[in-house]
C-alpha cells in the first residue's frame, strides 16, 4: 500500500509541476499607473524582441511599459 500511495503522490506532483510553456507571440503594453489603462504599443513579437522594446522605455511616475502574452488559447501552449 505504501509503495502504491507514494507512486500516486509522485504522479500528482509531476502533473502539478508539468506547466505548459507559452510558444505564441507577445505584445508590449504601456500601463498607466493611476488608471491602470492599457495602451498596446507593439504586437506579434518574440519574447526576446519584446524584452528589448521594454528595456528601451524608462519607467516614469505616470506609466510603465511591460510585455505580456498576446493570446491565451491552448494551441499556443506546449
Amino acid at each position: 500500500f505504501k509503495v502504491y500511495y507514494c507512486t500516486i503522490i509522485k504522479e500528482i506532483f509531476i502533473m502539478a509541476n508539468n506547466e505548459k510553456v507559452y510558444t505564441g507571440p507577445y505584445k508590449v503594453v504601456k500601463l498607466y499607473r493611476v488608471s491602470m489603462r492599457r495602451e498596446v504599443l507593439y504586437r506579434n513579437l518574440t519574447k526576446e524582441e519584446a524584452m528589448r522594446v521594454v528595456n528601451r522605455y524608462p519607467d516614469s511616475s505616470r506609466s510603465m511599459v511591460v510585455f505580456m502574452k498576446q493570446y491565451s488559447a491552448d494551441k499556443y501552449f506546449k
